[in-house]
């Protein structure tokens, strides 16, 4: 099977790049009309410019006071729809210049910023040749999950780039730095949260570490601005999201409901994402990133749909660690049900991520095999007509 598409890389890349430029197009058309209009609803960047205005003028301590960000929200016009912000502190900390523009400019900046970091994901990470990689990238800007994220103003796309950026640094064994950049995730944590841990496991000990400090100054810093009284209310802001059924709906937490049974689907997740990682130790840091991502998808209760953009980064990782045939097809019949998400709902996609990362653990390498780098040369397919389909097109 590997061979076969192998043999028709440019064809199916031709493809990618004809049916990824559509669905790119229905997407602008579907900001045109809709979400552009109706920014002041719509756009999320509005919940986070209130978060900033809302501890501007009450201090830190009212980040996560629903009063005080309904009138921050309120004070923008009364066309703006109030909704609780709760990403973490140093969101609001990159935000907060932008309050020194009028939320109408504030939005662009924010969106060129989002766009920036998408392409940058796509830039640092989508593995091929230049045509491959310009079909990896009208697929990503064509699904609707990401620019739905891009649309709404979801950081989604940051998180991804410091996660590409990690990878891209690790893979030339810059371990420190690839750990700072990693700690850019803490904006939407949820999204890769198992990421450094399952590097830790598969032996990248410098990367956790890199990632722990700053990480761990950043919880610092927020915890000492929202004092006792701003973390409690923090809690019961997490509590009230916990009911929210969008939250949810393309979570674990959407099936098995709250309580032990999220418990015990979580311990799973983690202890498999764990566990992929370890039977990984030694063959890059590929696997073990996607691992990572698709684990923490899987752990977190809260997952919205623009979240699955994740799984593309993770995607593109996985066909550069040489995949099999049922690996590709995992990944191509993953598109088609992210694409089509609002459609076939959560237990289809849910189903695809428990599958790809059981086949983390499957089909790891065995023991003293080597893994070439991730970025070496590989011979064009004319001359080597029996490579496997990952071998050509993960550079």
């Amino acid at each position: 099977m590997p061979a076969f598409f192998a043999a028709r890389r440019k064809l199916w890349a031709v493809g990618g790049l004809w049916g990824g430029a559509l669905l790119a197009a229905f997407d602008v058309y579907a900001a045109i009309v809709t979400y552009i209009p109706q920014y002041a609803v719509r756009n999320d960047f509005r919940l986070m410019y209130g978060a900033a205005l809302a501890t501007e003028r009450h201090g830190y301590a009212h980040l996560y006071d629903l009063g005080a960000q309904q009138a921050a929200i309120d004070s923008l016009g009364p066309q703006f729809y109030f909704s609780a912000f709760l990403n973490p502190p140093p969101l609001v900390w990159l935000v907060t210049p932008l309050t020194a523009l009028p939320f109408g400019a504030a939005v662009i900046v924010w969106t060129v910023l989002i766009l920036a970091a998408a392409a940058l994901a796509w830039f640092l990470s989508a593995p091929g040749d230049p045509l491959t990689r310009a079909a990896f990238a009208a697929m990503f800007a064509g699904l609707f999950p990401v620019a739905f994220g891009i649309m709404v103003g979801q950081p989604v796309a940051l998180v991804a780039a410091a996660v590409a950026a990690c990878w891209w640094l690790a893979a030339r064994d810059r371990d420190w730095l690839a750990g700072v950049a990693l700690s850019v995730m803490v904006v939407k944590p949820q999204l890769a949260l198992l990421v450094p841990v399952c590097l830790l496991v598969s032996g990248r000990v410098r990367i956790f570490a890199g990632w722990l400090i700053p990480s761990a100054v950043m919880g610092l810093v927020a915890v000492a601005l929202l004092g006792a009284d701003g973390l409690s209310r923090y809690r019961d802001a997490l509590s009230l999201a916990s009911n929210w059924q969008i939250t949810r709906s393309f979570a674990v937490s959407g099936l098995v409901g709250t309580g032990p049974p999220l418990y015990v689907a979580s311990a799973i997740a983690l202890a498999a994402a764990l566990f992929a990682a370890w039977r990984w130790r030694g063959h890059g840091v590929e696997i073990p990133i996607a691992a990572g991502i698709t684990g923490s998808l899987l752990f977190t209760p809260y997952v919205g749909f623009q979240d699955f953009a994740m799984l593309v980064l993770a995607g593109w990782l996985v066909v550069r660690s040489q995949p099999n045939a049922w690996q590709i097809a995992l990944l191509v019949v993953g598109y088609a049900l992210l694409e089509l998400c609002l459609l076939v709902q959560s237990v289809p996609i849910l189903t695809g991520e428990v599958l790809l990362l059981a086949s983390f653990i499957y089909w790891a390498p065995r023991r003293g095999a080597t893994h070439s780098a991730p970025f070496a040369q590989t011979a064009p397919i004319e001359q080597a007509p029996n490579a496997s389909f990952a071998q050509n097109v993960r550079n």
